[in-house]
């Protein structure tokens, strides 16, 4: 019994390098997010609200916020020592098309997790999709954290140990990214999904999908080019 005890502790030793390996090369092209300019007293109030507020619950903003306020909010409160994680996703609209417009946002969503995982609420998801079908240039920022654990601290005494998204967090990343995109060429109808991941007081965007699912898309890559 220990024999087999000692082999899947091993294992999953090996799996767990494995996954930080591969995430850790896909984060040299996934720069680490600052926020250039925001509103200090907001970002605050935002901080302290989401302290407050229970699970599955929404929170309505006082008025519009800005795209660099709302996140630098949200860090604030995702960045302090939690023991578990959290799911925040906050509603807004972009003012124009492209990618590096600004946007407005007016409320947000959070959800209460365990001390390694988190998932959306059927309320929240319902909301989510109500939000890109109805708004026009819909925008939506889906932020969670990792809370610190006695590897992480360890490795960060050794490495740079930056922001490192799991390949559960590049999966979900890669599902409502792949299916917005599918709608948006169907439809016309522009949205924009960000997803943030903050660590070690630091913060990423999570834009790229797990190894698996890049290798999957190179080999098809390739069985086309061959057709």
């Amino acid at each position: 019994m220990a024999r087999i005890n000692e082999n899947n502790f091993s294992t999953l030793w090996q799996e767990w390098l494995k996954e930080v390996a591969t995430s850790k090369v896909l984060t040299l092209f996934e720069p680490e997010q600052y926020v250039p300019s925001m509103r200090i007293g907001q970002a605050r109030y935002i901080s302290s609200s989401l302290t407050k507020l229970p699970d599955d619950h929404f929170l309505q903003f006082p008025q519009d916020y800005g795209r660099h306020t709302t996140l630098a909010g949200t860090w604030m409160f995702l960045e302090k020592d939690h023991k578990k994680e959290y799911l925040i996703t906050a509603f807004g609209k972009r003012k124009g098309r492209g990618l590096d417009r600004p946007a407005c946002f007016y409320g947000l969503h959070i959800s209460h997790g365990a001390e390694r995982s988190v998932n959306f609420s059927p309320l929240c998801i319902d909301y989510f999709q109500k939000h890109i079908t109805e708004v026009d240039n819909a925008e939506i920022l889906v932020c969670h954290n990792h809370p610190r654990n006695f590897v992480a601290d360890l490795l960060s005494q050794i490495i740079d140990w930056s922001p490192l998204p799991s390949n559960t967090d590049r999966e979900t990343m890669y599902q409502f990214k792949h299916k917005e995109v599918i709608k948006w060429l169907a439809s016309a109808s522009f949205r924009n999904i960000r997803f943030f991941l903050v660590e070690n007081l630091r913060l990423r965007e999570i834009q790229l999908p797990p190894v698996a699912r890049i290798a999957q898309f190179l080999r098809w890559l390739e069985n086309q080019t061959r057709a």
